[in-house]
């Protein structure tokens, strides 16, 4: 063989490695509600590349970057901002409204066909009510 028949140890594209701008790129995009083949497509890259590399990013990107808008939020409140405060505010009232719904949301596991028919047999009232048990008259004394 010749020297430039033989084949060389580099095949293929070089291993994609991601920087910084490209982490920072899949958080924001991903806070914006981008979906993960966009997202890959915008890096230049495929979308199972992407989540090998980018996994953090993709599982944590949106509370990272929620985080990042709620503090600059509240310094801006801080500083007098009006439209902050009242975002804020409006925020504050969605969280309270989900809690309430998640609260009333807790429902009673439905019953299976045996205990719903238990259940209705010791409702029975009116004339078809079982009559009550005799009460004991004893005296021990």
């Amino acid at each position: 063989m010749t020297e430039k028949s033989k084949p060389s140890g580099k095949r293929g594209r070089p291993q994609y490695r991601p920087s910084l701008e490209d982490r920072q790129m899949v958080e924001q995009m991903k806070f914006c509600g981008e979906s993960d083949n966009t997202i890959a497509r915008a890096l230049g890259i495929d979308p199972d590349t992407m989540r090998k590399h980018f996994g953090d990013e993709l599982a944590d990107g949106h509370a990272q970057r929620r985080k990042e808008v709620i503090g600059m939020l509240f310094g801006a409140a801080r500083g007098g901002n009006v439209a902050a405060i009242k975002k804020l505010e409006e925020m504050g009232r969605a969280a309270g409204a989900q809690e309430a719904v998640k609260g009333r949301e807790a429902r009673a596991p439905k019953l299976g066909k045996k205990e719903e028919q238990k259940a209705s047999a010791k409702a029975v009232g009116g004339k078809f009510a079982p009559p009550s048990p005799p009460q004991l008259v004893v005296n021990n004394s």
